[in-house]
Order: structure tokens, then C-alpha cells, then sequence
């Protein structure tokens, strides 16, 4: 509890405000899978665009952050059930940009711009190709 050496928090502190800040939006489904895709770093905030969520793209923290949510436990002492949380992953991770924040490409860097629209090509040339 509270401060250890040099003012670091202690490991009980660190626990003990986790759980406190997990408490505070486990009981709103949205806010809960939000935290759970930013914290298991499956999406990322925009820096310049706060209202933009970028999609990393890595199948693997996405599976670790339903699991997150699935275990998150609300004040009434349940979860949230799995269809609920297939539905609210589905929804936000289908507003979020892929792998990069479109109002930042538009801005301007031309090796960015370029990288964006060969990425962008060829995810055409592939739903092309399986389409």
C-alpha cells in the first residue's frame, strides 16, 4: 500500500488502483471492451484525432481483450455474456480506422500518403481476388 522506495507506487498501491479504475466503467459495456482493447493495445487512441480509434490489426491482442472483458466483473458481482460483448467488439472495431488515422494521411506527408494508398491497394487487389 501506498508509496515504496523513491516515491515509486508499491505493487499492493498498483493492484489496488486497477481494480478501483476497472470498477468505474465495468458496469457500461462500451466502456468496458474500450478498455479492454486500448489497455491489451489491440487499438490505439489517434494523438491528434482523440475521437478516432486505430485499429493495430494484431489478432492476437484482440483475442486476449475479450478474454479481458469476459472477466471483468461488474458491480453486481456478474460478467457480461459473451454474445453482448461479440456484438459491442464487432461495433467498435467496425468504427475504427485500420491501421491508420485517415484525417492524418490526408494532411499532407507524401511518403505517408503513398504508404496508405499502396496499403489501400492492396487490400483491393485481395477482395478482388477472393471476391
Amino acid at each position: 500500500m501506498g508509496l515504496g522506495l523513491l516515491g515509486t507506487p508499491s505493487p499492493d498501491w498498483s493492484e489496488q488502483e486497477a481494480r478501483m479504475s476497472v470498477s468505474n466503467y465495468a458496469d457500461d459495456l462500451g466502456s468496458a471492451v474500450h478498455y479492454a482493447l486500448e489497455t491489451t493495445h489491440a487499438i490505439a487512441v489517434c494523438p491528434f484525432h482523440l475521437d478516432l480509434m486505430i485499429r493495430i490489426g494484431d489478432d492476437a491482442a484482440e483475442s486476449h481483450a475479450f478474454e479481458r472483458a469476459r472477466r471483468l466483473v461488474k458491480t453486481d458481482g456478474t460478467t457480461w455474456e459473451g454474445h453482448a460483448l461479440r456484438k459491442e467488439f464487432g461495433r467498435q472495431l467496425g468504427r475504427a480506422a485500420d491501421r491508420y488515422c485517415p484525417h492524418c494521411a490526408l494532411l499532407g506527408d507524401p511518403e505517408y500518403s503513398r504508404a496508405v494508398s499502396a496499403f489501400a491497394t492492396a487490400i483491393a487487389l485481395v477482395r478482388r481476388a477472393l471476391g
